[in-house]
């Protein structure tokens, strides 16, 4: 049972508190690519994974902003951790604002049981175009029955509830998007591929199969074909609460880098690094580039994400929020690798966190969209092209 979540607690100074043990467990779970599950039960126990979940639910009702700096605090002390109970907050956020049964169903499991969601969106051949799964889910008496593969499926190893997305084809044979969220499955769900991965390796981002897999009607979420509105009104609380894990990884590279340069001597000096200019120069850069990735995460986080001109074009609200990720992923990887190259080739020993470090934050350059994608559909909106015009280059 999680512990009820009283409205106004401070998430920041809880995931404070528990940084120091999952720092303490990091090291191993990267090495055996163990998925950290007593990490995920302290973030049960405490009322962590309940922090975006509203009052009225019995949660925390938490802010975005405060839901980034949480994260970022998590990350500094295992970004596995802070990656894989990501798609839990953030899935939540996104779900408490639909109303029905099924999203008060799913809030009050959080709060009061201490269900945990991991979610599947991701899929062969799609690209990061979410909104366009290829799972079937064909209609059957009292629910739906999902055929897909599904990849990347982070957190799966802890997660009590599945959020999943297919496709029903309507009347014209078209396909509408649904999602789902599911209690696990005891049949129907095939890990087809454990992850094992050069960054991030204790997210337990498995591959699945989902083989006739029997959903019942009131496990759907939000109307059909409403999935991609979803995804483009409530993505703040996706790619901002993602960008913040790898602002995490970025500081705490920045920290350990100044931290040994302190203590470090050369003999031939006589004195500790932090006195030579070249260190003092990349020292410098990091932390100009992390405040860059940092002041643009805080506006993003404070835009008006409930404004009447996000609701009349989600998809600039999208776009907006997709290069925000993007620009700050970008700086994160950029602050990691000049402390890789401060730190010299000790930095590469499995004994520094900065290899583990390394690893992680290229992960932020490939969550989709991709570079290529956010960056054309950016240009185009700019320029009064078509977003999705056929062929792609057209319109």
């Amino acid at each position: 049972m999680a512990d009820k979540t009283p409205p106004g607690k401070d998430y920041v100074a809880l995931a404070r508190d528990l940084a120091p043990g999952f720092t303490a467990r990091a090291a191993a779970h990267d090495e055996h690519g163990s998925f950290p599950h007593e990490n995920l039960a302290d973030l049960v126990r405490t009322g962590y994974t309940a922090m975006t979940v509203p009052t009225a639910f019995g949660g925390g009702g938490a802010s975005l902003w405060e839901l980034v700096q949480a994260q970022s605090t998590l990350a500094e002390a295992c970004a596995s951790t802070a990656f894989a109970v990501n798609m839990h907050v953030h899935g939540l956020a996104m779900i408490a604002n639909l109303e029905g049964e099924t999203a008060e169903r799913a809030c009050r499991a959080v709060a009061t049981e201490g269900a945990v969601i991991a979610g599947g969106f991701s899929e062969p051949g799609v690209g990061g175009n979410w909104w366009h799964p290829t799972t079937e889910a064909r209609p059957v008496e009292g629910g739906y029955v999902l055929n897909g593969h599904k990849g990347f499926f982070t957190g799966f190893p802890g997660a009590t509830h599945l959020f999943l997305s297919a496709a029903v084809t309507d009347d014209r044979g078209l396909p509408q998007p649904v999602a789902f969220l599911v209690p696990k499955p005891d049949r129907g769900v095939r890990v087809t591929s454990e992850w094992n991965a050069a960054g991030m390796r204790a997210t337990g981002s498995h591959s699945l199969a989902l083989e006739e897999l029997f959903v019942a009607e009131e496990h759907l979420i939000g109307a059909t074909g409403a999935l991609p509105l979803l995804f483009m009104t409530g993505v703040h609380w996706a790619w901002c609460s993602f960008a913040s894990v790898f602002v995490g990884i970025a500081r705490g590279a920045l920290k350990h880098v100044v931290d040994t340069q302190r203590k470090r001597t050369l003999k031939v000096i006589g004195k500790p690094n932090a006195h030579l200019p070249g260190i003092q120069f990349r020292v410098a850069e990091m932390k100009t580039k992390l405040k860059a990735a940092e002041a643009h995460l805080w506006a993003a986080v404070h835009a008006d994400h409930d404004s009447p001109a996000t609701q009349a074009d989600p998809l600039d609200h999208y776009i907006e929020m997709s290069l925000a990720k993007m620009s700050i992923t970008r700086l994160c990887q950029e602050v990691v690798t000049i402390a890789m190259q401060t730190q010299g080739g000790s930095a590469l020993l499995t004994n520094d966190p900065l290899q583990r470090a390394y690893r992680d934050v290229v992960t932020g350059l490939l969550v989709p969209p991709v570079a290529d994608v956010t960056l054309e559909w950016a240009g185009k909106q700019a320029l009064g092209v078509p977003v999705f015009a056929e062929p792609r280059w057209g319109g």
